[in-house]
């Protein structure tokens, strides 16, 4: 008998967690589970990539309580034997419970929850609201059933931090699709697409945000050009851009670096990168590091919670410890300047990114929520 599992979400807006979820959720077998989707808001560019098979239902009004009622109603119909929750960790609990339909309860947590409390960008990380936050997330991670996290990082924070006992939690990484990474890659340029023009290149992609940390790239793409005439590539868009256009021209890098924006293929470009730099202040997982090591580009990150599990410093890429423009640029330049060095770290990142092939870590996953139905 066909059990039924129902991934809930804010909206699919792009994000490594919404497009996780339908990844996963287009890659459960069809034959063993009803598969479901509800979001509050029925929003973002992930929606057309949800299987047709899978049923996709929203709430009806914006109102915090009409998505909840809603949400429990749509439980309390379709009765799945799991819940797994993307965000919106206390709604999806609360109403799964009040539907009565004996759901078991999943949380996936995609970030390092108090990474999450410094992050500028959000207002939970100021005074009172840090405190009500994390007191209410001990409470809500205390109702789950499980808490699936996508690196030891963030299952040790959920522990350290929030009260959080490790036999309810299972680390789980999220699925990569390595082949249409690759297929992608392997499209043709578009004029002006071209990056190489005999400097070594360095790209980097993510939202133009606090958590990413491009001052701390851009500074030291800044120290690392005395030794080295690298070009850096920035691929994403977001509130801070013009902030680091303007850090880009006080440093003198105006030639240096380039803002390519929005991408909606940015494997291209990756492909065409000497190294990858992640410079953030902290990840939960790094889908983007795992698509770099899949197209055999040497990877350079800041160390953070779901870094550590991808990049084995010294043989895949390099990991940096210290979150420090010397520290970062040295490390790029070791990897630009040493074409032995590089060539050994993509031949071993091709390797690594098999453990995060979409068809391994949805079998896990399936196995996961057998064990729940059950």
């Amino acid at each position: 008998m066909k059990r039924h599992v129902c991934f809930v979400l804010p909206s699919l807006n792009g994000g490594g967690a919404e497009r996780a979820a339908v990844q996963l959720l287009n890659g459960l077998d069809a034959s063993t589970w009803d598969r479901s989707m509800f979001l509050f808001e029925r929003t973002g560019p992930y929606l057309n990539d949800v299987a047709g098979d899978i049923t996709l239902e929203s709430a009806p009004h914006p109102s915090r309580v009409a998505r909840w009622r809603s949400f429990r109603n749509f439980v309390r119909q379709a009765r799945p034997n799991v819940v797994m929750a993307f965000l919106s960790f206390g709604s999806a609990l609360t109403a799964a419970r009040a539907a009565g339909a004996g759901a078991k309860v999943v949380f996936n947590q995609q970030t390092p929850v108090s990474a999450f409390l410094t992050d500028a960008d959000y207002a939970w990380s100021r005074g009172w609201r840090r405190a009500a936050f994390t007191a209410g997330s001990r409470v809500v991670y205390s109702g789950a059933d499980l808490i699936v996290a996508t690196s030891r990082g963030v299952a040790d924070d959920l522990t350290r931090n929030f009260g959080v006992s490790p036999d309810a939690m299972r680390v789980l990484p999220n699925p990569v699709d390595l082949d249409a990474v690759r297929a992608r890659a392997a499209e043709p340029l578009a004029p002006g697409e071209q990056l190489r023009t005999g400097d070594p290149v360095v790209v980097a992609a993510g939202r133009l945000a606090d958590a990413k940390n491009y001052p701390l790239l851009i500074d030291a793409i800044a120290k690392l050009r005395a030794r080295v005439p690298a070009r850096l590539f920035i691929l994403g868009q977001g509130e801070l851009e013009s902030s680091l256009r303007r850090q880009v021209i006080d440093r003198g890098l105006a030639d240096a670096v380039t803002f390519l924006g929005f991408q909606a293929n940015p494997w291209k470009f990756i492909a065409q990168a000497d190294v990858f730099a992640l410079s953030s202040h902290y990840e939960g997982f790094g889908n983007v590091l795992i698509e770099s090591m899949a197209l055999g580009v040497p990877v350079v990150a800041t160390a953070s919670a779901g870094t550590r599990d991808i990049v084995e410093s010294e043989s895949n890429g390099l990991m940096v410890h210290n979150h420090t423009v010397d520290a970062l640029a040295s490390a790029l330049g070791r990897v630009l300047e040493n074409r032995e060095l590089r060539d050994a770290m993509s031949r071993a990142a091709l390797h690594a990114a098999e453990r995060f092939a979409a068809p391994r870590v949805i079998a896990e996953y399936d196995t996961l929520l057998r064990e729940l139905a059950a």
